[in-house]
């Protein structure tokens, strides 16, 4: 008569990205167990399960995982799992039984100080709070190198020398690897490449890029992820290596399609070649395009933005952004103190090219960003809800996140030599007063609650009788008239 089959139950403690321990029982009851201090853990693999595929192949069984359990106070969580032999039925293991792992066992191995609280609830039953999936988390990658800055352009970004890039990326990479595996309990939702001029990267460059974030975190099956590219700025022998790295999404600089104005703005390409590029990018299997556009130039007409616009919906792109040109301190333009259109000439050329779009079925999600429907920027989204939280990596780049061992999000961003500077948390009435005016971007507008009321009534009241936006419904938007002084309007929650 052969033995019943072995029934096998087993927990994973995880905690900042490292497995601390994995337990199960053995053929008696007893507790035994193995430490798993991250494993050996293959491309786009997460700890977790990297853990039960190790305990799988040592018991040679099929392994269940029964989702998770998960503390926000420690940043710890404990991820259930049930095993079978080949051939038995599994019996999946209940997070209530996680707790008959012996005081003496679990305190046997050397615990950091935030696994305190965890060790008495295995010890004592305690309930601990369970969430799935895993938080959504934005990660935004800057590549400061360009052929030539724009005369309109105050970001940090410079041709690259020598071997610049290569010095670049291996930094990046470092980086990634140092950072993102510290990052609790996250799941990227998004990747964002920006510059500077990405599509400058060597195709093989930027997937390894990419395949160092896979390893470091988990990506979300539906992941969008972005790549900013110049018309002028890329080559089509590396376009398979985009696919390859899992590029989706093509954000493709136009900002006109009037060769003086791309003349005065110091871009490099002319509107045949802005053209081509995008043919290119279809061609080649691109289906999530967003192109950028600028008005309120000098010189430029209503006809001459109207035929842009009309030309690039032609084209049927997903998405769409278009934005006031800026006069930044430093720049080229700034030294020549150019004449701007008026603001009345300005907001003109706005509500024309928002009708325009409304005409093709593009949805106006943000003041100035429209899609498609099904095709707004998630990773642009992220920005504007204080509910979510984006890491930045590169020499330009700023993150609100929650970094290791600190229980508060924080600002950060590391700065041209690679230095993490964060900044003090906000306090409670700049936390609110922070999603209102980031809100406030959205079409939709922002809803607010009986606290936010409570502080802001002045500000609603007086925003509100100068006709600058309307509250229904506890529904704060700006008007018409508000989005031409969204700057105005959205200074009074700062």
């Amino acid at each position: 008569m052969s033995n019943p089959p072995l029934e096998v139950s087993a927990a994973v403690i995880e905690d900042r990205g490292r497995i601390l321990l994995a337990l199960r029982k053995d053929q008696n009851g007893d507790p035994i167990g193995w430490e798993f201090p991250g494993g050996k853990r293959k491309a786009g693999e997460t700890f977790s399960a990297c853990a039960v595929r190790e305990i799988k192949e040592e018991l040679n069984a099929d392994i269940i995982p029964t989702g998770i359990v998960y503390d926000k106070t420690t940043n710890i969580r404990l991820v259930g799992v049930s095993a079978k032999l080949k051939g038995s039925d599994p019996i999946p293991l209940e997070h209530a039984k996680l707790a008959w792992v012996k005081r003496q066992n679990l305190l046997s191995y050397d615990l950091l100080p935030n696994d305190v609280f965890l060790a008495k609830a295995l010890t004592e039953n305690i309930s601990l709070p369970r969430i799935a999936p895993p938080q959504k988390l934005a990660l935004y990658i800057h590549v400061p190198f360009c052929l030539r800055k724009c005369r309109y352009c105050a970001f940090y970004s410079h041709p690259p020398k020598n071997d610049e890039i290569d010095l670049y990326v291996k930094s990046l990479i470092a980086q990634i690897r140092s950072l993102l595996p510290l990052m609790p309990y996250r799941e990227l939702s998004s990747v964002y490449f920006g510059g500077g001029t990405p599509s400058l990267l060597p195709g093989n460059a930027l997937l390894k890029v990419c395949e160092a974030v896979k390893e470091a975190v988990r990506w979300t099956p539906d992941i969008e992820c972005t790549l900013e590219a110049n018309p002028a700025a890329f080559k089509e022998q590396d376009l398979k290596f985009w696919r390859q790295a899992g590029i989706n999404r093509i954000s493709l600089g136009v900002q006109s399609l009037q060769d003086n104005e791309l003349q005065y703005l110091g871009r490099l390409h002319n509107a045949k070649q802005a053209k081509d590029a995008y043919l290119t990018l279809r061609k080649n299997g691109f289906k999530n395009i967003s192109l950028d556009l600028m008005y309120g130039l000098p010189h430029q007409t209503i006809s001459s933005w109207q035929n842009t616009v009309k030309e690039l919906l032609s084209w049927q792109p997903e998405h769409i952004s278009f934005y006031a040109l800026s006069v930044e301190k430093g720049t080229p333009l700034q030294k020549e103190n150019p004449i701007l259109p008026s603001d009345a000439m300005t907001m003109k050329e706005y509500w024309l090219a928002r009708k325009l779009l409304k005409e093709q079925g593009f949805e106006m999600y943000e003041i100035s960003n429209a899609a498609r429907p099904s095709f707004y920027s998630r990773h642009n989204s992220a920005y504007w809800d204080t509910e979510k939280h984006y890491l930045g990596l590169g020499p330009g780049a700023h993150s609100y996140c929650r970094f290791p061992y600190q229980n508060t999000a924080k600002r950060a961003h590391i700065d041209p030599a690679w230095k993490l500077i964060t900044t003090k948390p906000l306090n409670r009435i700049q936390k609110l007063g922070e999603r209102i005016y980031l809100g406030l971007r959205k079409t939709e507008g922002v809803k607010l609650t009986p606290q936010d009321e409570e502080i802001f009534h002045q500000q609603i009241e007086d925003l509100a009788e100068r006709k600058l936006v309307t509250y229904k419904g506890r529904t704060l938007k700006l008007t018409r008239r508000g989005i031409e002084l969204a700057n105005q309007a959205m200074a009074e929650f700062i």
